[in-house]
Formats: structure tokens, C-alpha cells, sequence
């Protein structure tokens, strides 16, 4: 279809179509009328003249078309790629050239990149073309990775990430000679998530172990924990809550057991002194204490425990607390096994708005004034009975994470990090006055939200690798790509294609897909060559006459 790339509302293109129709009535009139000239010599010139006419018509209205530019596609396959998946890929995509990073060249509109093992100076090349990417990575090789870099002590530390496996066999995070945390991969495609609570101080590092062989090392900086003060409110102190209270002391915390001797007499016990308390604990027949009470309107956060009938245990922490609980039974037995020798009422929470369920375990925490959790679990003391207190403390740090209040500068770092790539450190509750924060010898500008004035964020490209202090307390490891190269080149192109990608959507260049329908005009030269010939057939006619 012929489009016209001129502008209709410019009043000078209508004044330059006036003299361009004034034009043809003269030339037809002084050829037509004026000159005598044979019927067919005066066609003749009428025909070239006309011609010149359109020219300059066609000039000024300046045509354009659109046009089907020739598909120019190529695939680059990286060294670890077999063949037979480079031809499948061509064969789906209908690529007609291949190349590998060495072979490599001529200029083409869209180049698709099969693997990820490529020279880093490739894709630097290709500025021009348009990327895309098909990842491959072989049978029981890490495809990608995360962890928190920096954490504080009993904080969960997650390590997820996804893998291919070629058979069913077991991962697991092992510290020494002891299991932090195992799953069962299946045969192909698996996303995984092992964790497990940091329990030492500092630099602290665990093994990735797949069927007894070591995938890599996991390192991470353990900060100390952040004293909470906890208030554990009970008719009949068990041995459930007496383990639950020792163990938080151990861990550093202030506890504060109150036992109800009766409506007017309480008796407490102190473990670690501290202030007023950050988090309740209680069962339901103590929904309605004015400590509880009191704790959720303020905005601090209470946790349910004990429950023997959950469908009235929830109604009575509903009514004393206005939260909006609502469980249904699953079964007919008294208990139900969740795993590690530990059991739960048969229930299940029905999801309302603002409940979060904990993961792995039949506990959720609703959100109001303040936070209000229920834990269906039967008892959990067992564990620390059988010795296996990494399994205890796995436990209640993933029940109390939910209702932690805030602390102050929490500093998060996705892990792993590597030399050549860029990282992200961010720093939330701050002072929200702090410049900068140092890493290596360097201070990095610290950007802070526009929407919450205490979190902000930095990026820093590391020069070494191995341990690198933050600020003055804290280090963060810094991987070998070499070590971590499937997933270092992994997170190295699909870094480079998305800063490639906004390039070109920024710049917003033309460059053409295969295939894709362009707009087309008649170049300059064309014009001139044209407009020279149309005016020398029209001198020379006259000479022939």
C-alpha cells in the first residue's frame, strides 16, 4: 500500500499544489493550442511534459511503501551444546546458518544464542543484532542458585534454586558431618529449596551435596541475632512451654514466663532480663487476657499454642481479638504426622485475606492491629528429647520469623557474587541519613526509595574475589566465576541481554526482525537520476521535430 509522508495541515503544501495545477493547465494549453505541430508530435510532448509533471508531483508528495525485508537469521551454540540439539533448534526456528563463538561472522539481524559457555567478548560483538536466548545445561548441573549472603544467628538461611537431575537421587545441605536439610530429586527438571537456621557466628560456609557428591560450597556471613523479649502467658506451664522458654534464653533472648494462679494471683519467671515485651505466647483460653489484648492493639504480636478444639479455639481468638480464623478438619484421627516425628490436629486453615501460612508446618499468622499466629502442632519437645535440636531450632525459627518485629539497618545480599558482575546490597530501617556504606576500600552511594525514606539500595561491582568487608562488622563472600561457571555465565548474559534489550528499547534503534514489513521511499539519487532524465528527453524532442 502507497502512503504519502508529507503533512496535510501545512498550509505551504497546499499552496505548492496550487502552482503545481496551474503549471499543468499551461503546459497542456501551450501545447495543445499555441504550437503547431502534427496530432502525433504534440502526444508526444504532451506525454513528457505530463511525466515531468508527475515528477515533481510525486517529489513533493514523497511516496512510500511498505516493504518485506529477507529473513537474516543465525544461531551461535556454545561449546557445551550437543549437535543434535543445535539442529533440532535450527530445525523449529528455521535457521538457516550455524555457527560456534570460534567460527563465528558476517552481520546478521537476529542472532539466537543456544548454551551459555561463550567468550565474554561475544555478545559485546552483537550490539547491533537482535538476541535471543535459549539456555542448555547438562544433566546434574546447577542451572541457577540463591542464597542470603548475610544473615543474622537463628535466622532461616534459604537456599533455592533449580537443577536437571538424570536420576531420582537425594540434595542436601551438609555443615561437617551432619544434614542441615535433604529433598528427593525426580528424574528431569527440578526447583528446589533447602533450608535450615544459621547457627554459628561469622563466616560460616555448608556443602551442596547431590548422591554423596559435592556440587559446591555455600558461604554466607552469620551476624549476631537481635535480642526480642518474649512473654509466655499459660494456665499450666508443660513441658512443651518450659523447653520453648529455655530455649529462647539460650538463644539470648529475654523471656518472662507468667503462670495464672488465679483471677488475681500470677507467678513469673525470668530468664535474660529485658523491657516490655515484643511477642506473646499463650494458648486460647487466654485470648481474652488483658496482656493479649493490649499486645494486638498496640501492633505486637501474639502466638496461639496448645489448641485441642481449633473450630472453637479460633472462634474464641476471632471474638477476643477480631481476627477472622476459620479451619477445616481433614480427617477423623486424633493427630496427623507432619514429619520428624512430630504430629498436628487434623485441621487445615481456610485462606482469608491477610494470612500467611509458615512453610512446611500447619501454622499461619493473620495480620490486624497487630499479628495474631495459631500453630496446630501437637508438641514439638520431642525433638530436643531425641538430640536433634538443628531439627528444633529449623522449627521455631520458621513458626517466630512471621512475627519478628522489624529491627534496625537489616542488610540483604542475594548470594552468590561474582567478580565480574555487578551485586545488590539493601539496607531497610535504617537511619535514612546514611551517604554511603563501604565495601572493599570504596564508599557506594546508597539510593533510597521514594517510597519508604528508611529502605535504599547500592550496586557495586567487586574487584577480588574471597571475603570482603561491609561497613566495619560485616563480610560478604565474593565467588571464583570459575567455580560457579554455569551459573556465573548464566547470570552474565541474562544480565548483558537485559541492559542489550533496554539499549535498544531506550535508543529506540531500527533494527528489523526477520521477516518484519518496513516502511520504504525512493532514495535521493533515484529522484535526481529521474528528474535529469525526464528534462533531457525534453530537450532533445524538440531537436528531432
Amino acid at each position: 500500500m502507497i502512503k504519502f509522508d508529507v503533512d496535510w495541515s501545512d498550509p505551504s503544501l497546499w499552496l505548492t499544489g496550487l502552482v503545481l495545477l496551474i503549471l499543468l493547465v499551461v503546459q497542456i494549453y501551450l501545447i495543445l493550442w499555441k504550437n503547431v505541430l502534427l496530432p502525433r508530435k504534440k502526444r508526444f510532448r504532451l506525454a513528457l511534459n505530463l511525466l515531468l509533471w508527475l515528477l515533481l508531483t510525486a517529489f513533493v508528495l514523497q511516496p512510500t511503501w511498505q516493504k518485506t525485508s529477507p529473513s537474516t537469521s543465525a544461531l551461535i551454540a556454545g561449546s557445551e551444546v550437543p549437535a543434535g540439539l543445535v539442529q533440532r533448534v535450527k530445525d523449529s526456528l528455521r535457521i538457516q546458518e550455524d555457527f560456534t563463538a570460534l567460527t563465528f561472522k558476517g552481520d546478521f539481524e537476529t542472532v539466537t544464542l543456544v548454551g551459555q559457555d561463550f567468550p565474554a567478548e561475544l555478545p559485546g560483538g552483537l550490539s547491533q543484532s537482535v538476541l535471543r536466548w535459549i539456555p542448555y545445561f547438562p544433566p546434574n548441573q546447577l542451572r541457577a542458585i540463591q542464597w542470603k549472603g548475610v544473615v543474622r544467628k537463628g535466622e532461616l538461611q534459604r537456599v533455592t534454586g533449580s537443577i536437571q537431575s538424570s536420576e531420582p537421587q537425594v540434595l542436601k545441605i551438609r555443615f561437617g558431618n551432619k544434614t542441615l536439610d535433604s529433598l528427593m530429586l525426580r528424574k528431569g527438571d527440578n526447583s528446589f529449596t533447602l533450608q535450615f537456621p544459621a547457627f554459628s557466628r561469622g563466616r560460616t560456609q555448608a556443602e551442596l551435596v547431590m548422591n554423596g557428591k559435592t556440587l559446591d560450597t555455600i558461604r554466607f556471613f552469620t551476624r549476631p541475632a537481635e535480642p526480642r523479649r518474649y512473654q509466655l502467658i499459660l494456665d499450666n506451664p508443660d513441658f512443651e512451654s518450659k523447653t520453648l522458654a529455655e530455649w529462647l534464653g539460650k538463644n539470648g533472648h529475654s523471656v518472662q514466663m507468667t503462670t495464672l494462679l488465679s483471677r488475681a494471683i500470677s507467678r513469673n519467671l525470668k530468664i535474660n532480663q529485658g523491657g516490655k515485651p515484643d511477642i506473646f505466647i499463650t494458648d486460647p483460653a487466654n485470648a481474652t487476657h488483658p496482656l493479649v489484648r493490649r499486645a494486638v492493639s498496640e501492633g505486637k504480636a501474639v502466638l496461639f499454642i496448645n489448641l485441642t478444639n481449633p473450630e472453637a479455639d479460633s472462634r474464641a481468638i476471632n471474638q477476643a481479638l477480631g481476627s477472622t480464623w476459620r479451619v477445616r478438619k481433614t480427617a477423623n484421627a486424633e493427630t496427623v504426622p507432619i514429619g520428624n516425628g512430630l504430629t498436628a490436629l487434623p485441621y487445615v486453615f481456610v485462606p482469608v485475606i491477610n494470612q500467611r501460612t509458615v512453610e512446611s508446618y500447619p501454622v499461619a499468622v493473620q495480620k490486624t492491629a497487630g499479628k495474631v499466629g495459631v500453630s496446630l502442632i501437637s508438641e514439638t519437645f520431642p525433638l530436643k528429647l531425641s538430640g536433634d535440636s538443628v531439627a528444633y531450632d529449623q522449627l521455631w525459627q520458621a513458626i517466630l520469623g512471621p512475627l519478628q518485629p522489624l529491627g534496625k539497618n537489616n542488610v540483604s545480599i542475594e548470594a552468590p557474587l561474582f567478580r565480574p558482575i555487578q551485586g545488590m546490597i539493601q539496607v531497610n530501617n535504617g537511619s535514612g541519613t546514611t551517604a554511603g556504606i563501604r565495601l572493599e576500600s570504596d564508599t557506594v552511594r546508597l539510593t533510597y526509595s521514594s517510597i519508604n525514606p528508611l529502605s535504599a539500595e547500592a550496586r557495586y561491582r567487586f574487584s577480588r574475589t574471597g571475603w570482603q568487608a561491609v561497613q566495619d562488622s560485616l563480610e560478604v563472600y565474593v565467588e571464583d566465576d570459575q567455580r560457579w561457571r554455569s551459573v556465573a555465565q548464566r547470570v552474565l548474559l541474562s544480565t548483558y541481554l537485559l541492559a542489550h534489550s533496554n539499549e535498544q528499547t531506550n535508543n529506540f534503534k531500527s533494527q528489523k526482525l526477520a521477516g518484519q514489513r518496513t516502511d520504504t521511499k525512493l532514495p535521493d539519487w533515484a529522484w535526481l537520476l529521474l528528474f535529469i532524465t525526464s528534462l533531457t528527453a525534453l530537450w532533445v524532442e524538440p531537436k528531432f521535430s
